[in-house]
């Protein structure tokens, strides 16, 4: 079995214990970006990709955190909370006794508490255009500081200026300002949701609120079943296009980890 291979399974036995989680507590998820395309387009995880994302709605999203704080096997598993004790606005579930090293870009630094799935929130969005074009730049903002802090590297101009600009301590008012204007629309009905905690671009994370809110369905994902948007074509057709063509032989690559301790799994 390759190394990337054994990681692939040890993700899923995480994926697994967080699906029955939620179904535990009526948390609905979904796949998330490579994850979804893995699940319908290879029935698993795309072969090359190293790690495992999934999504939630706001709600959602904090009944998760509140029961992963009283519920999750603690002795098995560590939960970063988003800017709590993970400096970036999503969570991630990690299994202890395992050992990363992030890629460059990535931070390129050992993940001491180990092999992750990572949560992503869903955030409501803006009635218009203009509304959402400057919450994607209230969330860019607050990434690149969060990042900044982290000692993540960055070719992007922009991100570069963002990252200057959010520097020093004494704007904490105004990143907190940032904060309020990304999170703002939760439980309005704008009509629009956004996937404002990843980083992409600004066509690709808004999208009409009924594609997450018109349910889940089961999927068939290496041995297992796990959640998937009904209408995760019109998602991922909007984020990738044609996304069930595979992509060049050169983008078939790993991009998440340089290194991995299993400990004893």
């Amino acid at each position: 079995m390759t190394e990337l291979r054994h990681l692939q399974l040890v993700i899923l036995h995480i994926m697994k214990d967080i699906d029955a989680l939620c179904a535990k507590n009526n948390i609905e998820y979904s796949l998330n970006g490579g994850s979804a395309i893995g699940a319908i387009r290879h029935k698993g995880f795309i072969p090359w990709d190293d790690d495992l994302d999934i999504q939630m709605t706001p709600t959602n999203y904090k009944k998760f955190i509140k029961v992963c704080r009283e519920q999750l096997d603690k002795e098995k598993y560590y939960f970063a909370e988003g800017t709590v004790d993970w400096p970036l606005d999503f969570c991630k579930i990690k299994l202890r006794g395992t050992k990363m090293i992030e890629a460059e870009g990535y931070g390129g630094k050992e993940n001491e508490l180990g092999i992750f799935v990572d949560i992503f929130r869903v955030d409501g969005a803006a009635p218009t255009k203009i509304g959402r074009y400057w919450q994607y730049f209230c969330a860019k903002y607050r990434t690149a500081y969060l990042i900044n802090q982290r000692g993540y590297n960055s070719a992007s101009l922009l991100k570069k200026i963002v990252m200057f600009l959010s520097f020093p301590q004494k704007f904490k008012p105004i990143r907190n300002f940032f904060k309020h204007e990304k999170e703002k629309y939760d439980g309005e009905e704008t009509g629009y949701y956004g996937l404002l905690s990843e980083y992409t671009k600004v066509n690709h994370c808004f999208f009409p609120k009924h594609i997450f809110t018109n349910g889940t369905i089961k999927v068939d994902f290496e041995d297992t079943k796990l959640s998937i948007l009904k209408e995760y074509d019109a998602y991922l057709k909007q984020v990738f296009g044609n996304y069930m063509q595979l992509p060049p032989l050169e983008k078939q690559v790993c991009e998440h980890h340089n290194g991995v301790d299993f400990g004893q799994y």
